[in-house]
């Protein structure tokens, strides 16, 4: 696991505690892509107070220009028009010189966004890692029954390719999840019968068939999973019987 971008920020600004610090290093010294994430914040950290240096003079003309050079220069790589980024550059350069006191306070947010917006007008990756787009949620339907003494699951029908996945939890009802369409719920007293349907919208398993998950109170008395009249499943007290894993 890397050094998140607050870890990284602290741990320039000499802000973690000593722990932290200690193993802030050791994941350095085995993390190249980290060790190269400080280095490129260590060479912002140092433009940028290069920049807030040359606002201290009467002219600041060079520090407009080199930012306004890297936007020009940033136009090709990033595809956004050059008068924008002049615009921004401009807008940077007021910034700096406003923010420069709350810049040098330890822990200050101006920092990251400096960095930040100084990337983006130099058409640089400012380091921040982009995290991947998840896929949509598979819609699922289900139902929860409590287990009484002694529940009995029971599956009416094997169908393939489909699986089943048994987990304890610490709540207080035997849960029964399926995708949706996959299975209709017949529920009487210490007794849930499913009926699988064959149908599976918007995929299933691994292999294009059901999961059917099924989570079972630690302390639930007894609890039974049968396919067609045969256990697979028994929870007895503390006790477990059958693999928590099985095709339907």
């Amino acid at each position: 696991m890397h050094l998140d971008v607050e870890q990284l920020q602290r741990f320039l600004d000499g802000e973690l505690s000593a722990p932290e610090a200690v193993a802030a290093r050791e994941h350095l010294a085995q993390c190249a892509a980290c060790r190269r994430r400080v280095a490129e914040a260590q060479q912002a950290d140092a433009e940028v107070r290069a920049q807030l240096r040359q606002l201290d003079h009467a002219a600041p003309r060079i520090t407009a220009a080199q930012i306004a050079a890297r936007a020009r220069a940033g136009e090709g790589a990033r595809g956004v028009p050059g008068v924008r980024r002049l615009r921004w550059a401009a807008g940077i350069v007021l910034a700096l010189g406003l923010a420069g006191a709350a810049y040098a306070a330890p822990g200050s947010p101006v920092r990251a966004w400096v960095r930040a917006a100084l990337a983006w007008v130099s058409g640089k990756p400012d380091g921040t890692p982009t995290s991947p787009q998840r896929p949509a949620p598979e819609p699922r339907s289900g139902i929860a029954v409590a287990p009484g003494q002694a529940l009995i699951i029971s599956f009416a029908s094997r169908q393939h390719p489909a699986e089943v996945r048994v987990s304890l939890t610490d709540g207080q009802e035997v849960v029964v999840r399926a995708p949706m369409g996959a299975a209709t719920f017949t529920s009487d007293v210490e007794r849930l019968v499913i009926h699988p349907t064959g149908a599976v919208r918007g995929g299933g398993g691994g292999g294009g068939g059901a999961v059917f998950e099924i989570e079972i109170p630690r302390t639930a008395p007894r609890v039974e999973i049968q396919v067609q009249g045969e256990r697979r499943f028994l929870k007895l007290g503390p006790a477990v019987t059958g693999a928590n894993r099985f095709a339907l």
